[in-house]
């Protein structure tokens, strides 16, 4: 069934100014919906409402839908950084939940795969959750605590999200700045480890989706392609048309012999998402945008 859509609905973002919070403003807007937009000062073309999200107050308002992008992620992922990076995070989950619940607002909100830990093979809605991390346990305590208040609410579990303004080291960045630098593009072990790419623009169209059809209950969101990581570089190396090679780092990759699938059939089927964006459009895209920054010296 059809939910009322987004068409002057009263819209809350946190996280506007980050790869996924950007990508969902632009998306709200373009629906129709009144989008306020809580992210960091500065910047161009956003009218944002700067915050802490975890420490002042919020915005008092009434809101027809909560999505909930902020996150903190930590340079490392244990360690003192880290567990202060769950504190944060977790204060931030608590207030989104509490703003939902307060204002009978349908929560969407931003979980990760992460959560299946070192889970290999396909991985679906179905699979036991197994967290090794900070970051992921704090995520699956907030899933619970959703599920616990019992708020309409869509709770995505999240891969590997990637796009233009992704400033984290990631291996996409890392081998696009190799490619368009003409450095070696080197992968870790045999480069037989699987990933899935999930371009931002796609996660922003899921989360309208999730929005406007207030669809109750988890997804596991992900593009449903896995690619190897030896395979990645090439594709990089070609989409960029670059003469960097592809070599073997002749360092062991921690992961090796890592292989996953994630299966989004449910999202399809209840949702009707089916990613926009192919991974070699998505990194072509990244890589014009990426070219241009490196000429004006911009390191991140």
């Amino acid at each position: 069934m059809t939910g009322p859509g987004l068409h002057r609905q009263r819209v809350l973002v946190t996280g506007a100014s980050g790869l996924i919070g950007h990508a969902a403003v632009r998306r709200f807007s373009a629906d129709g919906a009144r989008v306020t937009a809580i992210g960091r000062p500065g910047e161009p073309g956003q009218s944002l409402l700067s915050i802490d999200l975890a420490r002042d107050p919020w915005p008092e308002a009434r809101w027809d839908v909560i999505v909930h992008c902020a996150a903190r992620l930590p340079a490392r992922f244990e360690g003192d950084e880290a567990a202060a990076a769950s504190a944060e995070n977790r204060a931030m989950d608590d207030r989104a939940i509490a703003a939902a619940a307060a204002t009978n607002a349908h929560l969407v909100f931003l979980s990760t795969a992460s959560v299946y830990g070192a889970t290999i093979g396909e991985i679906d809605d179905d699979t036991p959750a197994a967290p090794l991390l900070g970051y992921a346990r704090e995520k699956l305590a907030s899933e619970t605590a959703i599920t616990a208040r019992g708020l309409s609410a869509t709770v995505f579990r999240l891969v590997a999200p990637y796009g233009p303004r992704q400033t984290r080291p990631t291996v996409l960045r890392r081998f696009l700045d190799a490619a368009l630098t003409g450095a070696p593009l080197r992968y870790y072990g045999s480069g037989a480890r699987s990933q899935d790419f999930l371009h931002a623009d796609d996660v922003a169209i899921a989360l309208a989706l999730a929005a406007r059809e207030r669809a109750a209950g988890r997804f596991l969101l992900a593009s449903g392609v896995a690619i190897s990581m030896r395979e990645l570089a090439r594709l990089v190396v070609e989409v960029t048309a670059s003469a960097s090679v592809v070599e073997a780092a002749g360092v062991p990759d921690p992961e090796e012999g890592r292989t996953i699938r994630y299966r989004i059939d449910r999202l399809r089927r209840h949702l009707g998402f089916q990613p926009a964006v192919s991974l070699s459009n998505g990194l072509a895209a990244w890589a014009a945008v990426r070219r241009e920054e490196l000429a004006r010296g911009v390191a991140s």
